[in-house]
């Protein structure tokens, strides 16, 4: 999991997470923080990286 930051379109800097596979580096979705807590968009991150590799590797899901 890594939590980093990101610049939007209106120049403002926010907070996100998103989950780095340990061995390729491959990064997943970025997971903005605003309006949560940050349990929760760990998970929502988590989430999304599932999703991701479960769309990139349907037969071994």
């Amino acid at each position: 999991m890594r939590r980093g930051t990101r610049r939007g379109a209106d120049g403002r800097d926010e907070i996100v997470y998103r989950v780095t596979c340990p061995a390729c580096g491959q990064l997943g979705p970025a997971i903005p923080a605003e309006g949560r807590d940050e349990a929760a968009a760990i998970a929502e991150a988590i989430e999304a990286w599932n999703d991701m590799i479960a769309r990139l590797r349907p037969l071994e899901a």
